[in-house]
């Protein structure tokens, strides 16, 4: 995309293959992951959130999926937040034009949220995906119990 046709025209004189016009407006592009969602190791009880964001045109829309595999292999993906009451899933616009960013929140953390995270992003001309993966340490009672212990006493 080029601001105007006379910015096209400059870029087309130096350009080999030569570029034209395709149409008016702007171009349509596929998603494209931007800041994929990371690897987290926390532990149980920890408030932790993956985040991912997009690029296309038109703005992309962004969905959270878990991913599970079947006793067979088979890859399943989970739609979130579903059923989850320690889960929230949060889309915005941007940072920038034609942008969007996806948060999955999840609090408290337990054993049962390890996994594989995966953000999706889609729009009229394509999509995209990318994994994030969180691991999660049981959070050993001896250490909640000594912590308690020591800061009552005063």
């Amino acid at each position: 995309s080029y601001l105007s046709v006379c910015a096209l025209r400059l870029h087309s004189w130096a350009a080999r293959p030569r570029l034209h016009k395709a149409h008016d407006g702007e171009c349509k592009l596929a998603p494209v992951i931007i800041v994929p969602p990371k690897k987290i190791h926390n532990v149980t009880g920890a408030q932790v959130y993956l985040s991912c964001e997009v690029k296309a045109v038109p703005t992309p829309i962004i969905t959270w999926r878990k991913v599970t595999e079947s006793p067979k292999g088979v890859k399943l993906l989970e739609e979130l937040p579903g059923d989850r009451v320690n889960m929230a899933v949060q889309v915005r616009g941007g940072p920038s034009k034609h942008e969007s960013t996806g948060w999955v929140l999840i609090n408290p953390l337990t054993k049962e949220d390890e996994g594989v995270y995966q953000c999706h992003a889609n729009n009229m001309v394509g999509e995209a995906h990318a994994d994030g993966n969180i691991k999660v340490t049981e959070q050993s009672k001896s250490k909640k119990t000594d912590f308690l212990a020591s800061d009552s006493v005063f």
